[in-house]
């Protein structure tokens, strides 16, 4: 990933930046609606309207159970629709009660969990948000390194960075990047370590990558126009404190979701 400075100035307690809110121009609503699929994914269309993203080979798979659905049910403790022995309801939706494998039923179970992050984004905002920093102190504080945060509009996230002390004294290191989305939503970011000076023993650094899938992020990426950022960097505050000097950067939030790396 290539980082990139973004030439902010840090004092000797705090690294701060603060980014301008990036607003994004609008784009052209997408093809099939707000229900459209990134690309690699088609509607499942287990019934006429189910919009749920899926593979081809999946939806393949749903119009073959439905065909064929009357052969696999019998008269039996569950009506008429009970299924034949080795088959159980899909339940891709309430009332779902065509007859499939049970691998086919945990897969209609699956992908109706990560139908959100399926989704092409119909908001402005652009894809990714990539907010990479380099952090120095001043006032001879002996402690620099880089942050790299990238959010993607189908909720998944990368959150890395690596700081270095390079003289006598040790240091409590914490750090945040915080990310707004104007729909309301706010996502932190942290991290915190030890950072050994030669006066004690341990190692100088500390580096940190994380990288996973947040459920709510694409509901509320698609809801929103513009982002705004802070990252903050201290050797003098808990975590605590910088986790709050990183929200108060970027405005109320209605709901706060935080990851620690």
């Amino acid at each position: 990933m290539k980082r990139t400075a973004l030439g902010l100035a840090t004092t000797a307690i705090a690294g701060l930046a603060v980014l301008p809110a990036v607003v994004a121009t609008p784009a052209s609503a997408a093809v099939y609606g707000p229900d459209t699929c990134v690309q690699g994914y088609v509607w499942r269309e287990a019934r006429p309207s189910d919009h749920v993203c899926v593979t081809p080979a999946v939806r393949t798979q749903a119009a073959q159970d439905n065909s064929v659905k009357a052969s696999r049910w019998t008269n039996g403790a569950y009506g008429p629709h009970t299924c034949i022995q080795g088959y159980v309801w899909r339940e891709a939706f309430t009332g779902d009660d065509v007859c499939v494998t049970p691998a086919a039923r945990s897969q209609a179970q699956a992908d109706n969990a990560a139908a959100a992050s399926r989704l092409a984004s119909s908001s402005s905002l652009p894809s990714p948000i990539a907010v990479n920093r380099n952090v120095t102190f001043s006032g001879g504080v002996p402690v620099g390194g880089w942050t790299s945060l990238t959010l993607y509009d189908n909720g998944t996230y990368q959150w890395s960075g690596h700081m270095h002390d390079s003289g006598a004294t040790s240091y409590n290191v914490s750090g945040v990047c915080v990310v707004r989305l104007s729909s309301g939503s706010a996502f932190v970011f942290e991290t915190s370590g030890r950072l050994h000076g030669t006066f004690e023993s341990g190692s100088r650094d500390h580096n940190w990558s994380k990288s996973g899938t947040i459920p709510s992020l694409p509901t509320a990426w698609r809801a929103s126009s513009s982002y705004t950022a802070s990252c903050k960097n201290n050797v003098t505050l808990n975590l605590a404190g910088t986790v709050d000097a990183a929200l108060e950067a970027v405005g109320y939030a209605s709901a706060v979701i935080a990851i620690v790396a």
